[in-house]
């Protein structure tokens, strides 16, 4: 066996298919925090954080089997907020929503007015009491990612966003910086383009400066991104990604390098997948229509000039595939790609930079769990919570989760002086 199963979690009531991981009972290996929500509405009402085992460690809110699904990303990370050295719970509680407009006639993602604000409550990690909070603007809970827009060294600031129409800078302390409004997509990338010690963000169809101003801005034509990356090359140039129905990598003026038309380009992700350049480009082009019997996703890999090295079809029914790096083979070896949500039956799994299908795995649950709860829907995520500087491969759903780990030998240095008598 190439891989093998290091955790097998009851998740009872808590399971979720939100899931963040970080260390929060202080002893420096990763714990879990499954996060639930209203389905319809988005808004958090869960938090339950456990061990890679599954033990809980605290639980803040009412767990329940009907909260464990998501459409959508959730406002709440774990981070040093405080910079104390020990992680917390960031995570944003919603304002009443007035007239609500619903998307689809049924998701309630904006209002035609507010009444309150929303909160950002920051919680100790260790125990998930509340030590502190402060109000955002009231759209601002669809997501959030930590940035350095006022030059404090260090990513303790905020970019909030709405569904999709407004985003925010807001300071340490809570005080809003600056408000843009445009085409903001499922979630922004941040990074010191420009070398002034503060963060710039990028949108895909723009680039706001640390102070809110516009860097550039093109016209989305009604759509969104779905992926944003930004990276730097071995010249210290950066290159600006985003894929939404095709793939486009940016220079940091604005200025299209080049572009690929895909029917729906999900994930975009730079890495080093391969060791004959620095960088590649691996791109997930999702099926439609949306149902089983459409056309399936595909796993594109681009070299840095956009030139197609591969693509791989994935199985019948993949519309919904989603792909994230994975450090599989260890360190200082080249990257892989975890393709999960491949359809109903078929597993995820690893390819490396050649396309070769490395690894399948597949979610497993606890005994107890009906055949209907093993067709609930689940995610995957990678991180190194076995410590052997590997990623592991983390399942996440509403009726389970588990962890898998690679099972190969990982080489270590040869013991060149062994003996009975160790003494120097």
């Amino acid at each position: 066996m190439s891989t093998h199963l290091v955790s097998l979690i009851d998740v009872r009531d808590f399971g979720a298919e939100t899931l963040r991981i970080g260390d929060l009972d202080g002893d420096g290996g990763p714990d879990l925090l499954f996060t639930q929500s209203v389905y319809e509405t988005r808004a958090i009402n869960c938090l339950t954080a456990t061990d890679i085992h599954g033990k809980v460690l605290w639980q803040a809110g009412t767990p329940s089997l009907m909260n464990a699904r998501i459409y959508s990303d959730l406002p709440v990370q774990i981070y040093d907020w405080d910079g104390d050295g020990r992680n917390e719970v960031l995570y944003v509680t919603q304002a009443v929503y007035i007239e609500p407009y619903k998307a689809g006639g049924w998701a309630q993602e904006a209002a035609k007015r507010y009444e309150g604000q929303a909160v950002l409550h920051v919680l100790e990690g260790m125990n998930g009491r509340e030590k502190a909070r402060f109000h955002l603007p009231p759209p601002a809970d669809d997501s959030f990612l930590f940035a350095d827009l006022t030059g404090r060294g260090r990513r303790e600031d905020l970019v909030v966003k709405d569904r999709y129409w407004n985003m925010w800078g807001v300071s340490h302390d809570g005080a809003e910086l600056w408000h843009w409004k445009g085409s903001t997509g499922h979630y922004p990338a941040v990074a010191d383009l420009d070398g002034d010690g503060r963060d710039e963000v990028f949108v895909g169809f723009a680039l706001i400066d640390h102070d809110g101003r516009v860097l550039f801005e093109k016209n989305p034509e009604r759509g969104h991104q779905d992926a944003t990356y930004l990276v730097q090359l071995p010249d210290g140039s950066w290159r600006l990604l985003f894929g939404n129905h095709g793939v486009h990598c940016l220079a940091v003026d604005g200025t299209e390098l080049w572009h690929h038309p895909l029917r729906e380009a999900q994930h975009v992700v730079a890495g080093r997948f391969r060791t004959d350049s620095p960088v590649q480009f691996m791109v997930i082009n999702r099926g439609h229509p949306r149902t089983p019997e459409g056309c399936p996703a595909a796993l594109h890999l681009y070299d840095l000039e956009g030139r197609e090295i591969w693509r791989r079809e994935q199985p019948k029914g993949s519309w919904c595939a989603a792909i994230v790096d994975i450090q599989w083979l260890g360190p200082g070896g080249p990257q892989s790609i975890l393709v999960y949500g491949r359809g109903q039956g078929h597993p995820a799994a690893i390819y490396d930079g050649d396309g070769n299908e490395v690894d399948t795995f597949t979610m497993q649950y606890t005994a107890d769990r009906t055949r209907e709860d093993r067709e609930a829907g689940h995610y995957c995520t990678r991180a190194d919570v076995w410590g052997d500087g590997r990623d592991e491969v983390i399942f996440s759903g509403g009726r389970g989760a588990c962890i898998y780990a690679n099972a190969r030998p990982l080489a270590i240095p040869t013991l060149y002086n062994n003996t009975l008598y160790p003494g120097m």
